[in-house]
């Protein structure tokens, strides 16, 4: 799922050209005769304004259509290590606060910056929010704000509607996703004001109140649920928790025993098939989540509710889990990846029959579109004539996945019939089929009900609140298929894990019963691997021309006529023309594989993801907050020298290409630049695609081990 966490802005800060289009334009406030640089969207618009040699302060307005959800501002265009802004509407007065977040995870209160109001209002539709904001332009490493030194700057926005706070007259109330958000520009040189100053006097010298919790929310400590826990009265033999990509896969081959299965999912439905009603306006029974081509709008389209609001980096909470919102790449791993795990779980071991199980019913493409052509293809026939030259090879990686060195390929996807596939499709269909199934969505899990070792059931709840028990039968399973960021929280509220998290799940603000002290299992949950990523950007010489994002979020007719025979430009992701794959030898003698997606989301611009794969040595830790949220307590990116080492080599060898003589790609950055000063300078994004939280194996982690 890289890419496509909240506010991410590589995709349009992958070329100014892209954000030209979205920057602000100016506006004078009749209300407090400021000028501001401002943009407008739909419902929401932002403006700031700046003193002629900005040092530390800055005024903003926030305005949303909205008297029930929220509105806020990210002032780098990033959610992470960014200060952001979040406001809403409570009793005729604004609730504000300036927040942060270190994992995708909720924001918290930040300390130093503050606001003071200049003027607030709200009426029969919305409010707006007129603030100075001081000390806002810290240089902290860990709370980036906006840059002033160029003349423009990215901003990101965002909008809920309808889901409001949880407790709105909180400054650091919990608040829901957002339903919408975007990118642009901000002008920061027409910004500037001689003026600044007699506008900033207008601000009270009250600020908005500070949070003693630091964020979160008072806790209840260890009080017991002091609601209705119902207890169920069907038992299981297997209960799987996680409607994602190895829940329904499980359960499906669970129920081909003849047992009884139980899939508890706590989101909703995904697609059409499944009960998805949300639907895309040109087609009244397919889901945003089914058509590949909608990918670049997904995370930010109107009523998605599909991403969880709890985990330290983007995962789904539907039907389907992240196979229902990702970008659809079916990379098979080669057989080397499984080299290292324990005996009975490698390529040798029977896993390659296993694969080649799953490849029969779910095998992914090269050549989604049903006529067998390939749409919007202008990065594909540049890059691939670009490294041809260079000595690279063509391979199908569908075809030949232990090929891994200087390869390039159309990228492999899972997508089957010209939508989007997985095991809603391939597996879940099966197993509705047979009477020994039961699928309940909205039910969450949050713990493992156990007696010392044996582990009777499971303690779930609805969206609105209402506790139930599930139990196995006797001897019966539960299996822990939530994903590598929610397994960990339900061990940790379950009594296992690393005493330090489970003391913390004891003190959560949700009431969880957990067991006695003396029961407690230490366990080596939350080590975690990631795969890391550092986007560049590429000017093509000669040109070359895309699909503008039109083309994917608002098709014409001839594209949603090709769409109903699986053919056409919306039956591929956009955000994946090329692949390539090499081998990198560190100074060291280590041997990393990199990757990279190769798209483009402006004319004449070539964008580079590198994602860090196999051979990766950093290593992080997942843990959990007091309010239930998991998070990255130490990072798993890039903290091993030669994990950058070997990203820098990666992305020096594809600037070497670029700067022979007669070559059709030119960097978009600095001309002396390098791989080294690139990786020193760029925080990298995170894959998503996470290993290790809950490790198999036999080494116990209860006896100091490291398995789960």
């Amino acid at each position: 799922m890289a890419l496509r966490h909240f506010l991410s802005s590589l995709a349009l800060a992958a070329s100014l050209a892209s954000t030209q289009a979205q920057l602000t334009t100016s506006y004078t406030d009749e209300a407090t005769g400021i000028t501001f640089q401002q943009k407008s969207v739909a419902n929401y618009s932002f403006g700031i304004a700046l003193p002629v040699n900005p040092t530390t302060d800055f005024i903003g307005q926030l305005s949303a259509n909205t008297l029930t959800g929220w509105a806020g501002v990210s002032f780098t265009g990033s959610m992470l290590n960014s200060l952001l802004l979040v406001a809403w509407p409570n009793n005729g007065d604004i609730v504000s606060s300036l927040r942060s977040a270190t994992n995708y995870a909720l924001p918290t209160i930040v300390d130093g910056p503050i606001l003071q109001t200049i003027a607030s209002s709200t009426n029969e539709t919305g409010f707006s929010y007129t603030f100075l904001c001081k000390n806002c332009m810290s240089t902290d490493a860990t709370v980036k704000s906006l840059n002033v030194s160029a003349d423009t700057s990215i901003f990101g926005w965002a909008i809920a509607t309808t889901s409001g706070p949880s407790a709105p007259s909180s400054p650091s109330s919990s608040i829901e996703q957002h339903d919408t958000f975007g990118l642009y520009a901000v002008d920061i040189a027409n910004a500037k004001s001689a003026k600044f100053a007699s506008w900033a006097a207008l601000a009270s010298n009250v600020t908005a109140p500070s949070n003693p919790s630091n964020g979160t929310l008072p806790t209840n400590g260890t009080t017991p649920y002091n609601g209705t826990v119902t207890t169920h009265n069907t038992t299981y033999d297997y209960i799987v928790v996680g409607g994602g990509a190895s829940g329904i896969v499980t359960a499906q081959r669970l129920t081909e025993t003849g047992k009884s299965v139980l899939l508890l999912e706590r989101g909703g439905p995904s697609f059409y098939s499944t009960g998805g009603t949300l639907t895309v306006p040109w087609n009244d029974t397919t889901t945003v989540y089914e058509v590949p081509g909608m990918f670049m709008q997904l995370s930010a389209y109107p009523g998605n509710k599909g991403y969880c609001s709890d985990t330290a980096g983007m995962a789904g909470c539907i039907l389907g889990g992240g196979t229902a919102v990702n970008g659809m790449a079916f990379i098979k791993p080669p057989s080397f990846d499984f080299e290292n795990w324990p005996v009975g779980w490698r390529w040798s071991d029977g896993v390659s029959e296993a694969a080649d199980r799953l490849y029969a019913r779910n095998p992914g493409t090269i050549e989604p579109s049903s006529d067998g052509k390939y749409y919007d293809n202008a990065v594909y026939d540049v890059l691939s004539k670009f490294l041809a030259r260079a000595g690279w090879k063509s391979v199908s990686t569908n075809e030949e996945p232990d090929e891994k060195f200087q390869i390039y390929s159309y990228p492999a996807m899972n997508i089957a019939n010209g939508r989007r596939s997985g095991p809603v499709n391939q597996y879940l269909p099966l197993a509705l089929s047979e009477p020994n199934f039961t699928l309940k969505l909205h039910t969450k899990v949050l713990r493992a009900i156990r007696t010392n070792s044996t582990i009777t059931g499971v303690e779930t709840e609805t969206d609105s609140g209402a506790r139930t028990i599930f139990n196995v039968k006797p001897n019966g399973k539960v299996i822990l298929a939530a994903g590598s960021m929610s397994s960990p929280r339900i061990l940790f509220n379950s009594g296992i894990g690393p005493a330090d998290q489970i003391e913390v799940a004891s003190k959560q603000t949700k009431s969880i019963t957990l067991p006695p002290k003396e029961a407690w299992i230490n366990s080596p949950v939350g080590f975690v691997r990631d795969h890391s990523i550092i986007g560049i950007n590429f000017n093509v010489t000669a040109g070359m021309n895309i699909l503008p994002a039109t083309a994917f979020s608002n098709p014409g007719q001839t594209d949603i006529d090709f769409f109903a025979q699986a053919a056409g430009p919306l039956v591929g992701n956009p955000q994946m023309r090329l692949n390539t794959f090499t081998t990198i030898t560190t100074s060291d003698g280590s041997k990393l594989v990199v990757q990279t997606h190769c798209y483009s989301t402006a004319n004449n611009t070539i964008s580079m993801m590198f994602l860090l794969t196999h051979g990766t040595q950093s290593t992080g830790r997942l843990t959990m907050t007091t309010d239930g949220n998991t998070v990255f307590s130490e990072s798993p990116y890039l903290q091993s020298p030669t994990d950058k080492e070997a990203l820098a080599l990666a992305i020096d060898e594809m600037l070497t290409l670029s700067r022979r003589a007669n070559s059709t790609l030119s960097y978009a950055g600095p001309v002396n630049d390098t791989g080294t000063a690139i990786v020193a300078r760029t925080s990298p994004s995170p894959g998503t695609h996470m290993t290790g939280t809950t490790i198999i194996g036999t080494d116990d982690g209860s006896k100091n081990g490291t398995a789960v």
